[in-house]
Protein backbone atom coordinates (compact mmCIF):
# COMPACT_ATOMS: atom_id res chain seq x y z
CA UNK A 1 0.00 0.00 0.00
CA UNK A 2 1.29 3.44 -0.93
CA UNK A 3 0.36 6.41 1.20
CA UNK A 4 1.60 9.83 2.25
CA UNK A 5 4.40 9.68 4.78
CA UNK A 6 3.84 10.97 8.30
CA UNK A 7 6.29 11.97 11.02
CA UNK A 8 5.75 8.49 12.48
CA UNK A 9 7.39 7.04 9.35
CA UNK A 10 10.53 9.17 9.64
CA UNK A 11 12.71 6.64 11.49
CA UNK A 12 11.81 3.84 9.06
CA UNK A 13 12.55 6.12 6.09
CA UNK A 14 15.92 7.09 7.57
CA UNK A 15 16.85 3.41 8.08
CA UNK A 16 15.90 2.56 4.50
CA UNK A 17 17.73 5.65 3.23
CA UNK A 18 20.88 4.43 5.00
CA UNK A 19 20.80 1.22 2.94
CA UNK A 20 20.10 3.27 -0.20
CA UNK A 21 23.12 5.44 0.63
CA UNK A 22 25.41 2.43 1.05
CA UNK A 23 24.34 0.99 -2.30
CA UNK A 24 24.24 4.27 -4.21
CA UNK A 25 26.75 6.47 -5.97
CA UNK A 26 27.08 8.48 -2.74
CA UNK A 27 28.13 5.53 -0.54
CA UNK A 28 31.87 5.87 -0.97
CA UNK A 29 31.80 9.64 -1.29
CA UNK A 30 29.62 11.06 1.50
CA UNK A 31 29.05 10.10 5.12
CA UNK A 32 25.54 9.19 6.23
CA UNK A 33 24.52 11.12 9.34
CA UNK A 34 21.37 9.63 10.91
CA UNK A 35 20.55 12.80 12.88
CA UNK A 36 20.79 15.01 9.78
CA UNK A 37 18.76 12.52 7.76
CA UNK A 38 16.04 12.45 10.42
CA UNK A 39 15.85 16.26 10.59
CA UNK A 40 15.73 16.46 6.77
CA UNK A 41 12.98 13.85 6.65
CA UNK A 42 10.84 15.44 9.37
CA UNK A 43 11.17 18.89 7.78
CA UNK A 44 10.49 17.48 4.33
CA UNK A 45 7.31 15.69 5.39
CA UNK A 46 5.95 19.04 6.62
CA UNK A 47 7.00 20.99 3.51
CA UNK A 48 4.03 21.81 1.24
CA UNK A 49 6.37 21.84 -1.78
CA UNK A 50 7.50 18.25 -1.16
CA UNK A 51 5.75 14.95 -1.66
CA UNK A 52 6.83 12.21 0.73
CA UNK A 53 5.27 8.79 0.23
CA UNK A 54 5.92 5.37 1.73
CA UNK A 55 5.05 1.87 0.66
CA UNK A 56 3.91 -0.51 3.36
CA UNK A 57 3.66 -4.27 3.39
CA UNK A 58 2.21 -6.00 6.43
CA UNK A 59 2.32 -2.67 8.34
CA UNK A 60 6.07 -2.30 7.68
CA UNK A 61 7.55 0.53 5.59
CA UNK A 62 9.48 -1.12 2.75
CA UNK A 63 10.20 1.89 0.57
CA UNK A 64 9.80 5.60 0.07
CA UNK A 65 9.51 8.20 -2.68
CA UNK A 66 10.28 11.92 -2.44
CA UNK A 67 9.60 14.60 -5.04
CA UNK A 68 9.75 18.36 -4.90
CA UNK A 69 7.88 21.18 -6.59
CA UNK A 70 9.50 24.44 -7.68
CA UNK A 71 9.15 27.05 -10.38
CA UNK A 72 11.72 27.73 -13.10
CA UNK A 73 13.71 30.94 -12.67
CA UNK A 74 12.01 32.50 -15.70
CA UNK A 75 8.36 32.02 -14.63
CA UNK A 76 7.15 32.04 -11.05
CA UNK A 77 3.60 31.15 -12.16
CA UNK A 78 4.52 27.67 -13.42
CA UNK A 79 5.69 24.67 -11.44
CA UNK A 80 8.08 21.85 -12.22
CA UNK A 81 8.52 18.68 -10.18
CA UNK A 82 11.55 16.44 -9.84
CA UNK A 83 11.96 13.12 -8.10
CA UNK A 84 14.54 13.52 -5.35
CA UNK A 85 14.79 10.14 -3.62
CA UNK A 86 13.20 6.82 -4.44
CA UNK A 87 14.11 3.45 -2.98
CA UNK A 88 12.53 0.10 -2.25
CA UNK A 89 14.23 -2.47 -0.07
CA UNK A 90 15.93 -4.89 -2.48
CA UNK A 91 13.85 -7.86 -1.36
CA UNK A 92 10.68 -5.90 -2.20
CA UNK A 93 11.71 -4.46 -5.59
CA UNK A 94 8.72 -4.41 -7.88
CA UNK A 95 7.82 -2.60 -11.10
CA UNK A 96 4.23 -2.52 -9.82
CA UNK A 97 5.21 -0.62 -6.67
CA UNK A 98 7.37 1.76 -8.73
CA UNK A 99 4.46 2.32 -11.11
CA UNK A 100 2.12 3.08 -8.22
CA UNK A 101 4.59 5.59 -6.75
CA UNK A 102 4.80 7.32 -10.13
CA UNK A 103 1.02 7.36 -10.58
CA UNK A 104 0.56 8.96 -7.15
CA UNK A 105 3.31 11.47 -7.90
CA UNK A 106 1.59 12.41 -11.17
CA UNK A 107 -1.76 12.91 -9.36
CA UNK A 108 0.01 15.16 -6.84
CA UNK A 109 1.64 17.11 -9.67
CA UNK A 110 -1.65 17.65 -11.49
CA UNK A 111 -3.29 18.83 -8.28
CA UNK A 112 -0.40 21.30 -7.71
CA UNK A 113 -0.36 22.82 -11.20
CA UNK A 114 2.89 21.18 -12.26
CA UNK A 115 3.62 21.44 -16.00
CA UNK A 116 6.59 19.03 -16.15
CA UNK A 117 7.86 16.09 -14.12
CA UNK A 118 11.44 14.85 -14.25
CA UNK A 119 13.04 11.66 -13.02
CA UNK A 120 16.74 10.85 -13.07
CA UNK A 121 17.69 7.32 -11.98
CA UNK A 122 21.15 8.23 -10.67
CA UNK A 123 21.59 5.88 -7.74
CA UNK A 124 23.43 3.14 -9.62
CA UNK A 125 21.60 0.75 -7.30
CA UNK A 126 20.06 -0.61 -10.48
CA UNK A 127 22.13 0.35 -13.47
CA UNK A 128 19.98 -1.53 -15.99
CA UNK A 129 19.33 1.53 -18.13
CA UNK A 130 17.34 -0.39 -20.73
CA UNK A 131 14.85 -1.45 -18.06
CA UNK A 132 14.60 2.13 -16.73
CA UNK A 133 14.23 3.41 -20.29
CA UNK A 134 11.41 0.95 -20.99
CA UNK A 135 9.66 1.73 -17.71
CA UNK A 136 9.89 5.50 -18.13
CA UNK A 137 8.74 5.40 -21.76
CA UNK A 138 5.82 3.14 -20.77
CA UNK A 139 4.54 5.73 -18.29
CA UNK A 140 4.97 8.69 -20.63
CA UNK A 141 8.43 10.03 -19.77
CA UNK A 142 10.81 10.85 -22.62
CA UNK A 143 14.59 10.93 -22.36
CA UNK A 144 15.70 14.51 -21.85
CA UNK A 145 19.39 14.41 -21.08
CA UNK A 146 22.30 12.54 -19.60
CA UNK A 147 23.59 12.70 -16.04
CA UNK A 148 27.32 13.23 -15.47
CA UNK A 149 29.13 13.28 -12.15
CA UNK A 150 32.61 14.11 -10.94
CA UNK A 151 33.74 13.07 -7.50
CA UNK A 152 36.06 15.66 -5.98
CA UNK A 153 38.80 14.71 -3.57
CA UNK A 154 41.46 16.61 -1.68
CA UNK A 155 44.17 14.50 -3.27
CA UNK A 156 46.68 16.25 -5.53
Amino acid sequence: MIRLATKDDAKAIVKIAFLFHKLSQFGGVTTYNFKDALIYTLNGIKNKNKLWMVCEKDSEVIGFFVAGKHHPPWNSNQNLSSEELFFLLPEHKSPRIALNFFKEWEKWCVSHGVVQMSFTPTSFVDDNLNRWDGFCNHIGFKKGGIYYKKVLTNEV
